[in-house]
């Protein structure tokens, strides 16, 4: 393992050296960090890659730098930069992640410490941080206080569950003591309707996403107050159209949350309805992904919803073992967690076109989404393994590793590159058994065991030392694109990866009709695709003749590439929904 300095200069070396390239442009040197161990493959474990990245942004970057002063200006509400009216928002996100990422990860962060005390101190006696709060006669700028706040008990709770510091805990039970105070007023169906989804950033989501902090309170505490407030929030979530889908999935994270600690069904089959509610609202993206804004006002992705909605499905994978919501999170993370992902490590927006389909990911969401990407790296991390009894299984086909006592395991994926994942048994018992699982979209899964072909997916009598070697098997498929103005169109998938035409390796495909060029999908083949970032994946790279409906009577070939890819340059514009020739196939 390497250590902390290791570990910083390998993630300053990502975020310097990807920065501002392009497909076509020179090879993009990233190193994932060193070979200590002997037997990692070259450009392997692209999601530590990932994670580094958006780690160093946040740690070193510039274009805002997270320092100490400017993570307390929404404390203080100092005027003059963008939305420091959301007292504890962008303070609450960076000490949330650093705090998860700790956990996970098994880092130090010096500064974390620093910037908790300085936060803490600044608490009103109400309990509320930042400039003001009116309790009689709110307004959006009260509601923002509120939203930047419980972004802020968040933190600060996840804070506490690493160090277990006494003071944290009293200023979170002060927040705790604050949103009981507003229970009665803000409980209710005026407050409501007051604050409709016309509010957005500032509307009722403000409110109910407090679920999440307060189940984190009562898990810390057992206080039944937090607990029932909690309870009684999750009565009054719902999602309004042209709403805030990072604020509502928000909500439904922290009934989640609260299922975990409660085993109270009921709070689960509250989410599981939100959540086939949302799969057949139509907003649900070709990506995985979810928009910004539920329809009618659909018009870009956030990645902080994104996050949100990846998170959700992998903890509803964990309580509840259906695969429908591990396959979801799947799709998410190779497809919109990862094209959401900037070369700078930053997440953000996508413009969306009238049919929801991204088009070009175009603003770096500093304020929010760069933060709330960093945490969603610790829960895919804590989903890669899972441990029943005495079974370990593999679900997803990811970096990660498992530490544990009496188990140590360790995987290295180089999926992207010839559909491989090395898995390493570092400590295990002799009654310790590792079971990989197929997932839906691999036609076959070949397994060996030191060199070894096996049969079985469940291996047992693992001993340290052992090394398998998971190799799947991937199809260059088409599916249909949609309803309505998709119906015609398909979309194109290689293994996990839905497949895309970026503008800047196709200049000569983009023109005023190139939706209407027809793909001969048939005819594609291999691409030659030089693998030089851990971003890329050439193992999905194909070549596609094409019949443009500008001029059909001369036909040309373009280069498709996984969507996941725009991490390895610069913003640029993706085709992802196709007419293609033949017809389609599934």
């Amino acid at each position: 393992m390497m250590d902390r300095r290791q570990f910083l200069v390998s993630a300053a070396a990502i975020q310097a050296t990807v920065g501002a390239q392009a497909f076509g442009s020179p090879a993009i040197a990233a190193a994932a960090g060193p070979d200590t161990s002997g037997w990692l493959p070259p450009m392997a474990q692209p999601m530590k890659a990932r994670y580094q990245l958006t780690l160093a942004r946040v740690l070193h970057g510039t274009g805002p730098a997270y320092t100490r002063d400017f993570l307390l200006e929404d404390i203080h509400g100092t005027k003059g930069r963008r939305f420091t009216e959301f007292s504890g928002d962008v303070s609450g996100r960076w000490i949330g992640a650093l705090a998860s990422a700790s956990a996970v990860y098994g880092q130090n962060f010096s500064q974390l410490d620093d910037v908790v005390q300085q936060v803490i101190a600044l608490q009103h006696p109400e309990g509320y941080f930042g400039k003001s709060f009116n309790f009689d006669d709110p307004q959006d700028v009260d509601l923002a206080l509120l939203w930047g706040n419980g972004r802020l008990l968040v933190g600060l709770m996840e804070y506490y569950s690493l160090h277990q510091d006494p003071a944290v805990l009293t200023a979170a039970r002060r927040q705790g003591e604050f949103l009981l105070r507003l229970g009665p007023q803000y409980n209710s169906t005026a407050m409501a309707a007051a604050f409709g989804a016309a509010h957005f950033a500032s509307s009722y989501i403000c409110w109910t996403q407090q679920t999440e902090g307060l189940a984190a309170l009562y898990a810390a505490t057992r206080d039944v107050r937090y607990r029932d407030l909690c309870v009684q929030i999750g009565q009054h979530i719902q999602r309004r159209p042209s709403d805030h889908v990072h604020g509502y999935l928000c909500s439904l994270r922290g009934m989640m949350a609260l299922y975990e600690t409660t085993r109270d069904v009921s709070h689960l089959e509250l989410v599981e309805a939100a959540w086939q509610d949302v799969q057949q609202s139509g907003d649900v993206l070709v990506t995985g992904g979810v928009p910004e804004a539920w329809s009618p006002k659909r018009l870009r992705t956030e990645g902080c919803a994104e996050c949100d909605w990846l998170r959700l499905n992998l903890a509803l994978w964990q309580a509840t073992g259906k695969s429908i919501y591990l396959e979801l999170a799947a799709k998410i993370i190779f497809n919109e967690f990862a094209m959401n992902q900037f070369s700078t490590g930053d997440f953000g927006h996508a413009m969306l076109d009238s049919a929801g389909i991204p088009q070009v990911v175009a603003v770096r969401a500093w304020w929010c989404c760069t933060l709330h990407g960093l945490r969603a790296f610790s829960d895919v991390q804590r989903s890669v393994f899972r441990v029943k009894d005495a079974e370990v299984f593999y679900d997803l086909p990811l970096d990660g590793t498992l530490n544990m006592p009496g188990v140590s395991v360790e995987a290295t994926s180089r999926l992207g590159q010839d559909g491989t994942v090395s898995i390493r048994i570092r400590e295990a018992s002799p009654q310790q058994t590792l079971t990989l699982r197929q997932p839906s979209w691999a036609s076959e899964l070949k397994v060996t065991r030191n060199g070894k072909a096996t049969a079985d997916y469940r291996l047992t009598n693992l001993s340290g030392g052992d090394v398998i070697t998971a190799r799947y098997g991937m199809m260059f498929d088409n599916r249909p694109a949609g309803t309505g103005a998709l119906e015609k169109r398909r979309l194109l998938f290689y293994g996990p990866w839905l497949l895309g035409l970026p503008s800047a390796a196709n200049p000569g495909y983009f023109n005023e009709l190139q939706a209407s060029n027809v793909l001969d999908v048939g005819r594609a083949e291999d691409a030659a695709h030089r693998n030089t970032s851990p971003f890329e994946g050439p193992i999905a790279a194909r070549s596609v003749p094409y019949v443009p409906a500008e001029y059909p009577e001369q036909p040309s070939v373009a280069n498709l590439r996984a969507i996941a890819e725009q991490t390895a340059c610069l913003p640029t514009r993706w085709e992802m929904t196709f007419f293609v020739d033949p017809k389609p196939t599934t």
